[in-house]
């Protein structure tokens, strides 16, 4: 018994289609499940499949009840193993992982990891690393490029490089999507960009704040006020000396002056009539100086120019004077982002340049070592066909370089057979049959069952449209894989149920519950001692 890897120990259904209340216990080695058709055992996968993240169907709950239960718990000893569960969020004690499925009637499911609830990614993830199903549909993958490179890695034991190369390939892409973004950006904030440009600088022109504002306001008043009194001192001077048209009271004091000295006053009348003239000389000689006040019209015109730039850039934006200097601060910082993002799209280049480099660089050493390897695994498998009776059989893997990096690198990938001697080679999926099909999966397997992670495999139908002495040897196969790994199949075929270290026989039976006649299927393990016996039950023949 293998002490390391990853292994089912039981599953246990409840209220699941025709079964009630059922145990299985399973073997680390080869575990084959038997019974006559319709008896329930594609359910048993069914089950499997329902732990490993496939989509639940409320049809599967037992009719009468409200839910289905499945569990399953599994065996370890390995530490990947131990720290993958743990890297994830679900860490085990004892060895042993535990996953249950729970089906309602109203069609939702509860998965749960250890006792802790999760979702069906992480069940699908969990199941990728660890197992594998081999079944009528599910051998169609053998079709897929992407299972074809998968399988030829796991033979030429690539995984570093290729972890490493996927690694950067990640954030190659991730940096082209950024650029994609980053341009999309840019090319939506050019015309932005005019616009902030002709704002900042109608801003930057008036460079406003309260401070400017408040002294403009002040000059104006006292522009104003200087303005008002030299046209009141106009006013008077008029009044004093005159003007075109009419004399002033200087020019009739003069008059008066010259028709007094006739003697109409006397001495000190007219001396009062001198005192007030010279008086009224003061006051126009006051008034004069006055008229050279320091009066600019062109700086007052400036001033009231300015404040009417305040007003019309605070109407513009519906801002006072300080929220025009946040605004232009907003308009300023939204260019430097833009900018900084014409920064960001020659750095994110830079950085494709690089990234693609070594990228480029992986994808070549992964390449050239899955050439190397490829070669030497046809042949392996071209042999190990001819022993499944494929007879005169030939397995080729074609590998091409590809024109850009994928996922997979710059491999092109190929499985092609020569089925019949001579006729050529034709792509798998264009000449094999399902059982050809399951055949070349299984001799993969066989190959492979030492170098991968997958520690369980899941058998489906690997029986189909073979017998005699071809369903002997693929049972061969089947012990051979469960050497490295736990197998799990399901057969109608005694020459494969013969070589299985577990056989679980699944039985439908109708039982009268309270009056009424149900249906239930039930789980027998054959121990060694009975297995003579029923594979004699299956067709007669005797265990070698």
């Amino acid at each position: 018994m293998k002490n390391d890897g990853f292994f089912i120990q039981k599953l246990s259904v409840k209220n699941f289609a025709t079964f009630d209340d059922q145990t299985i216990q399973y073997d680390t080695g080869f575990n084959t499940i038997v019974g006559e058709t319709g008896s329930g055992k594609s359910l048993i996968l069914d089950a499997l499949q329902l732990i490993l993240g496939s989509r639940s169907d409320k049809k599967l709950i037992r009719r009468d009840c409200d839910y289905a239960i499945i569990e399953c718990t599994f065996t370890s000893n390995d530490k990947d193993v131990f720290e993958y569960f743990n890297s994830i969020g679900f860490p085990y004690d004892e060895n042993e992982v535990v996953i249950k499925r729970i089906i309602y009637k109203s069609g939702k499911s509860k998965s749960y990891i250890n006792y802790q609830s999760c979702s069906l990614s992480s069940l699908s993830e969990f199941s990728k690393r660890f197992i594998d199903l081999v079944g009528q549909f599910e051998n169609q993958k053998l079709l897929s490029e992407d299972y074809q490179i998968k399988l030829l890695d796991n033979y030429s034991q690539n995984q570093k490089i290729l972890f490493d190369y996927q690694d950067i390939y990640s954030r190659l892409q991730n940096k082209r999507k950024q650029l994609v973004e980053r341009e999309e950006q840019y090319q939506q904030t050019i015309q932005r960009l005019d616009y902030l440009d002709f704002q900042i600088n109608e801003i930057e022109k008036l460079d406003p704040s309260q401070e400017r504002e408040e002294e403009l306001i002040h000059l104006k008043d006292k522009l104003q006020n200087l303005e008002q009194n030299k046209q009141n001192m106009d006013l008077i001077n008029n009044l004093f000396e005159g003007s075109d048209d009419e004399r002033g009271i200087l020019s009739l004091l003069n008059i008066l002056e010259k028709n007094l000295n006739s003697g109409l006053l006397n001495d000190e009348d007219t001396q009062k009539l001198f005192t007030a003239k010279e008086a009224l000389i003061d006051i126009s000689y006051k008034i004069n100086q006055s008229l050279d006040l320091d009066y600019d019209e062109i700086e007052f015109e400036d001033v009231l120019t300015e404040l009417d730039s305040y007003q019309k850039l605070k109407r513009k934006f519906g801002v006072d004077t300080q929220g025009l200097v946040d605004t232009y601060q907003s308009f300023q910082k939204e260019k430097e982002s833009i900018n900084h993002t014409s920064n960001d799209i020659t750095q994110i280049k830079k950085e494709i340049s690089e990234y693609s480099k070594h990228a480029n660089d992986l994808a070549m050493a992964l390449h050239a070592r899955r050439i190397r390897y490829a070669q030497e695994l046809s042949k392996a498998l071209t042999k190990e066909v001819e022993s499944l009776k494929m007879k005169g059989a030939t397995i080729n893997i074609d590998l091409r370089t590809a024109e850009s990096l994928s996922k997979n690198g710059l491999t092109l990938i190929e499985f092609k057979a020569e089925t019949n001697p001579g006729e050529g080679f034709f792509k798998i999926k264009d000449i094999a049959s399902g059982g050809e099909l399951s055949r070349i999966l299984l001799a993969l397997r066989t190959l492979l069952s030492s170098k991968d992670s997958i520690s369980v495999f899941l058998f489906d139908e690997i029986d189909t449209g073979i017998g005699g002495e071809t369903a002997n040897t693929v049972g061969k196969a089947l012990s051979k894989v469960s050497k490295n790994s736990q197998v799990i199949a399901i057969t109608h075929l005694p020459q494969i149920a013969k070589y299985s270290d577990n056989l679980i026989k699944v039985q439908k039976e109708i039982i009268n519950k309270e009056g009424v006649e149900r249906t239930i299927s039930t789980v027998n393990q054959i121990s060694k001692s009975d297995l003579d016996e029923e594979l004699i039950s299956m067709t007669g023949l005797k265990t070698p």
